[in-house]
């Protein structure tokens, strides 16, 4: 194992070539984590850590899903205290947590210098591109029944055609009872499938789509038999799709507008390449950083500044809402530990305690992609395999000092990156969110390929140390 490896990694390494197909300049390479220490320990232990990871994001496809598990892991290191509920006293050293509807949270290990010396903050977000079912989603026609759906975030939707999918989330009935739904991440269980147009006919719209499939033709099959005891003036078809939602997972399809059921790709994560050196999963943005933070804060136990651990929902569409980034938790977070550690917790203690805090934004970055060549500055962007980055987006060269020289201390792999040339991407983080209350920070991610694809990938090393960077900057 360890020879084949040596093989690919010297392939790997050697001189690039121009593509003779286009004649493109290839942007070459930049030192790797594998080969800032090439031990077999130090393989097994990005490996493992990456063993971790594959089964947390596998199983674990919303945000209650991601929020449930965290919790549970935290619980079991001594994350028991409720922040939001529990009165007395905190000292350093001392664990708690503290969520929102299940959909956001927070963890945090006390440090040895009060909160009104400052915080330091590593944000995730949680939530991830997808479709969402409607309210009133079943409608039957060409001898079928379909589910109408809207998609979330930012998807290309070409890509969720002929693709299994699982439908997951949670429905709230009349009565107020919140009945959690996976279906499809069994294999003895039914997927999901938004039918593609047969490549013989599909030019004569490709043509005006394009790659751009129209939102509203985004929707699975979910029967396609007719039900002989439907009601009269009922569509038997989508009688069926009912009649299957009740008694094979006791949904009543009247409480489908009390719902949040996400269409997600089915299948579990899996090692790409020969060399098994990358991961492929659904959800990498953001819940590869997430994961990292999440095991970095479970493995700090006396920090100087207190720790906090954020896992932010809706950062997909702006942030909003009371479980987003644009929320007040971080202040009531602070506050809370404020009152807790026997401080004023008025709102000018806690704007100065924000003022004096630090924040991570851990949120996946692009990678450079071997096949366009043209939209990247190789001096100023990421390599994947090469580490965690770290950009401009703190504007203070102070700010930057600080994390560049955290980060060489620690022997954290680390790249300062942009993420594309000048003018040639867009996007944002929760960042924004934080510094808005004062606080320090800059954007501190994996790089990531196929961003926003329904399989994403990341480099196993990078995923390591991102962990790394996060334990390091949370124990400071």
């Amino acid at each position: 194992m360890v020879r084949a490896f040596v093989v690919l990694v010297a392939i790997g390494w050697a001189a690039p070539a121009a593509r003779a197909d286009e004649g493109a300049r290839p942007v070459g390479h930049r030192k790797t984590v594998w080969e800032r220490d090439a031990s077999a320990g130090a393989r097994r232990a990005v490996f493992r850590f990456a063993e971790g990871y594959k089964t947390f994001v596998t199983h674990n496809k919303t945000e209650r899903e991601v929020v449930g598990a965290a919790l549970a892991l935290a619980r079991k290191r001594g994350f028991r205290r409720d922040l939001f509920q529990s009165g007395g006293r905190l000292a350093p050293g001392d664990r708690a947590f503290a969520q929102v509807r299940g959909k956001m949270a927070a963890l945090v290990v006390v440090g040895h210098r009060p909160p009104a010396d400052g915080v330091h903050v590593v944000a995730a977000h949680i939530d991830a591109v997808r479709i969402d079912l409607k309210q009133a989603p079943v409608y039957a026609d060409a001898n079928l029944a379909l589910l109408e759906t809207h998609y979330y975030g930012g998807i290309k939707s070409y890509q969720w055609l002929s693709r299994p999918l699982e439908l997951r989330g949670v429905v709230a009935t009349r009565g107020g009872k919140l009945v959690k739904v996976a279906i499809g991440d069994d294999p003895d269980e039914p997927v999901l499938v938004i039918p593609d147009l047969a490549a013989h006919v599909s030019w004569s719209v490709d043509r005006k789509e394009g790659e751009a499939v129209p939102g509203e033709a985004l929707d699975p099959i979910a029967a396609s038999t007719p039900d002989p005891k439907a009601p009269a003036g009922a569509d038997p078809f989508a009688a069926a799709a009912e009649r299957a939602l009740r008694d094979g997972y006791g949904i009543d399809v009247a409480d489908l507008v009390s719902a949040e059921l996400e269409l997600v790709p089915a299948g579990v994560a899996r090692d790409v390449g020969l060399d098994r050196a990358l991961v492929g999963a659904y959800g990498h943005d953001d819940r590869a950083c997430a994961y990292a933070a999440l095991r970095a804060i479970l493995d700090v136990r006396a920090p100087d500044h207190t720790a906090v651990v954020l896992l932010v929902d809706r950062e997909e569409i702006g942030s909003t809402g009371d479980t987003g980034a644009r929320s007040n938790f971080i202040r009531r977070v602070v506050a809370e530990l404020l009152a807790a550690t026997g401080a004023p917790a008025t709102a000018i203690a806690v704007d100065r305690a924000l003022a004096a805090s630090f924040v991570f934004s851990a949120d996946v970055s692009g990678a450079i992609h071997p096949q366009y060549p043209e939209l990247y500055d190789p001096r100023n962007n990421a390599f994947i395999g090469s580490g965690v980055i770290w950009d401009q987006s703190a504007i203070h060269a102070e700010t930057m000092a600080y994390v560049r020289d955290l980060f060489e201390r620690a022997g954290i792999a680390h790249q300062p990156a942009m993420w594309t040339k000048v003018g040639k991407s867009g996007g944002g983080t929760v960042l924004p969110y934080f510094t808005r209350h004062g606080m320090s920070g800059l954007d501190v991610s994996i790089p990531l390929l196929s961003m926003h694809a329904a399989f994403e990938l990341i480099s196993k090393a990078d995923l390591y140390e991102a962990y790394r960077a996060y334990r390091a900057f949370l124990a400071d």
